[in-house]
């Protein structure tokens, strides 16, 4: 049976630009696209929000918040994620450094770090790019302030 996993794409704006966090696990191949966003499987007990924030945590050392749920999707290789769009706490801001890196990431990921919409898109899981989609679509339907 696919393993079902949750996690948050992070979202931040810098000027007028929205960026999104993502991971890429140490020792996988940077030839083609495998950054992701932070997540892991639901452990008994947990609800996928309570493991999206618990994973985002552990992964990237950010402390979030979940503003919106952003639906599942299907990995190819059969896990399903479910995935929340989180922005980040004021409390975990200094642990971002100039260039948007997670400066307290754990040892599984070689990078976290934000990108820009269109660059992520580019650098992302395939199944996963949808997830960009998502969140264009709900920030497009927010009131502009």
């Amino acid at each position: 049976m696919p393993s079902i996993s949750a996690g948050c794409l992070v979202a931040r704006t810098v000027g007028s630009e929205v960026q999104v966090l993502l991971v890429h696990a140490r020792g996988a191949s940077f030839h083609r696209p495998l950054f992701g966003i932070p997540k892991g499987l639901i452990e008994p007990g947990e609800t996928p929000r309570q493991t999206a924030e618990r994973e985002t945590f552990e992964e990237t050392g950010l402390k979030v918040a979940i503003v919106a749920d952003l639906g599942n999707i299907r990995q190819k290789s059969g896990k399903t994620v479910h995935a929340y769009r989180a922005t980040v706490l004021p409390e975990s801001g200094a642990s971002i450094d100039e260039r948007g890196r997670c400066l307290e990431h754990d040892v599984e990921n070689d990078v976290c770090r934000f990108y820009p919409i269109a660059q992520a898109a580019d650098l992302m899981i395939p199944a996963q790019r949808e997830l960009l989609s998502r969140l264009t679509e709900q920030i497009q339907k927010e009131p502009q302030s």
